[in-house]
């Protein structure tokens, strides 16, 4: 068979270096490169000679699972809110639970065996969840987080194969993505370090990890995919290999309350950004959700947003769509590597809950969070409605950079804060 393009020489990256410099006519070529606020430095073009490819996917996972998240005040309310989902799009579903709760209610005609669930509980719900959950043989469907990482507590009483671990509050504080993680894989190893210690490591069958999804959309596919290989090399470490469940959410750090419909655009490229990076389940919060959490049409919105970009856009259908990109494939390596150094040093500290004794990791949170505040305020970060092409006859709700949720109440440890920019 006759070879297609022989007559084209091979080029390399000095090649395209060189033919990039000519066509600047004496401008830098250092100027096109610009730094990442985690200071990795992004060049302006990307070959072969940059990484290493493997023939294996990041993640095998091609569809992934679309969730509605449910806010449970009245069980009877929930619950038909989490049937209606379920009837039209949704194929699993999130309950956020603060109080006890009446669970024979809230999950009436609902077939946990047949969807994705996570069960979001506070300590007093956990023991009335279980023991309904084992009642209904819905405990290996049904994932549980409980975690309370933050607060300096591990909890593995009721451990049962499964882990689910929240790591989003790292985003949504304001970490850097290489911040958020250096501090979620040390957050993954205080379980594993638990586990260890009670001669139970060998039963983790299931590990769930919750992380927020930020507008960086290259940088936070490259995050969701870095994060899954730098959980399978730490689980390498203790000679464990569970099956790995990432559960993304679109960020409320940037949903504004001016301008509110711009939410839609920027929940859709983090759900992209969560898909292409190979997540296995995805919650995007309605556009509304800091005014209205409770807005059927809203919620309706939300849903098709991800059912659009799997029956119109084709996200479902390949295995790691990211695999292969030069770009991608470079950043994911870096951030693993940085974001590994960055993990050593939290263990020669004591690790992620010593840490937060001394107060390390919130003087980083609250430095990032702090250029954060001043990139929006400066213009450099830009939230289109808000500080730029402002609707003038709109009025604010709301003061601009209101922290809006405590999430350590631990007297031997400083919050963590979530943080909204607008």
């Amino acid at each position: 068979m006759e070879k297609l393009f022989s007559d084209f020489t091979s080029t390399n990256a000095q090649a395209w270096k060189e033919q990039i410099i000519k066509d600047l006519k004496g401008i830098d070529f250092n100027t096109l490169i610009w730094k990442t606020n985690s200071g990795i430095d992004v060049k302006p073009f990307y070959t072969s000679e940059d990484v290493q490819l493997t023939n294996e996917p990041n993640a095998i996972n091609i569809d992934w699972s679309i969730c509605e998240y449910i806010q449970v005040d009245d069980e009877a309310i929930a619950n038909a809110k989490a049937l209606n989902a379920l009837q039209n799009g949704a194929s699993g579903l999130v309950f956020k639970i603060s109080k006890k709760t009446n669970f024979e209610k809230l999950c009436d005609g609902i077939l946990f065996e047949y969807i994705y669930s996570l069960f979001e509980i506070s300590i007093e719900c956990e023991e009335d969840l279980i023991q309904f959950l084992k009642s209904k043989n819905y405990e290996k469907h049904c994932f549980i987080d409980i975690d309370e990482t933050v607060k300096g507590k591990i909890n593995v009483q009721h451990f049962n194969g499964k882990l689910s671990i929240n790591t989003s509050i790292y985003n949504e504080s304001g970490a850097t993505i290489l911040n958020q993680l250096a501090f979620s894989i040390a957050h993954i190893n205080e379980y594993l370090t638990e586990l260890t210690a009670l001669n139970k490591l060998k039963e983790l069958h299931s590990l769930h990890i919750t992380a927020a999804i930020g507008g960086d959309f290259f940088m936070e596919i490259s995050k969701v995919r870095a994060l899954r290989n730098l959980t399978h090399f730490l689980l390498k470490q203790y000679d464990c290999n569970p099956e790995i469940h990432i559960h993304a959410q679109t960020t409320l750090i940037n949903k504004t309350q001016m301008d509110m419909y711009n939410n839609l655009l920027r929940s859709t490229t983090e759900t992209m950004s969560a898909s292409i990076g190979c997540a296995n389940s995805i919650v995007v919060f309605p556009f509304d959700f800091h005014i209205n959490p409770d807005n059927d049409f809203s919620s309706r919105m939300a849903r098709n947003q991800q059912l659009i970009l799997k029956d119109e856009s084709y996200l479902n259908k390949v295995s790691d769509i990211a695999a292969g990109s030069y770009f991608i494939e470079t950043i994911t390596k870096t951030l693993c590597e940085k974001a590994w150094d960055i993990f050593k040093d939290i263990e020669e500290k004591g690790g992620l809950i010593n840490s937060l004794k001394l107060n390390y990791i919130q003087t980083i949170i609250k430095s990032d969070a702090q250029q954060l505040i001043n990139d929006f305020n400066d213009g450099k970060l830009i939230l289109v409605g808000v500080n730029k092409f402002q609707n003038k006859s709109e009025e604010p709700k709301t003061s601009i950079h209101a922290h809006i949720e405590n999430v350590t109440q631990s007297m031997a440890i400083q919050p963590i804060k979530a943080l909204r920019l607008a």
